[in-house]
């Protein structure tokens, strides 16, 4: 199964570290993101267990949680005045091409697939942890005053 690799463990333990780091950090920008890209991971963690996942088709369960998790970052990126979901849902824009390609030429090897479609959630978890850091919170004392 998917969660059986040394791949899947280090993808989960990135998952938290950023995640994770994001929540302590972050804003609200950042805790939507976090909570994008968890629910997300465990979502195709869920479907790909439930109905097995070969990667020599078009995974229509995992491909509709990237559907949806890239339109959560689009709206993320639109109300957000951070950086990071831009490049967060650029990132998940690639990773839902890659099932849109599959779609077209069903011939794709399954490891160029499956590699492809999961390769994006690394850059896109970089981006929340570096947009997690460069979150600066200031102290009451030294925000800028309205009027």
């Amino acid at each position: 199964m998917i969660f059986h690799t040394l791949w899947a463990y280090l993808y989960y333990a990135f998952l938290l570290v950023c995640c994770g780091y994001a929540i302590m950090r972050g804003g609200r920008s950042e805790y939507y993101g976090a909570g994008i890209m968890t629910l997300g991971s465990l979502s195709t963690l869920a479907v790909a267990r439930a109905f097995g996942s070969s990667w020599s088709q078009v995974e229509v369960g995992i491909f509709a949680i990237d559907v949806v998790g890239l339109v959560a970052l689009i709206f993320l990126a639109f109300r957000s005045d951070r950086f990071w979901p831009m490049w967060a849902a650029s990132f998940q824009l690639l990773a839902v091409t890659i099932h849109t390609v599959m779609l077209l030429d069903p011939q794709i090897t399954p490891w160029a697939f499956g590699t492809g479609a999961v390769f994006w959630a690394y850059p896109m978890l970089l981006a929340l942890a570096i947009g997690s850091c460069e979150n600066v919170v200031l102290a009451p004392d030294r925000r800028v005053r309205a009027g």
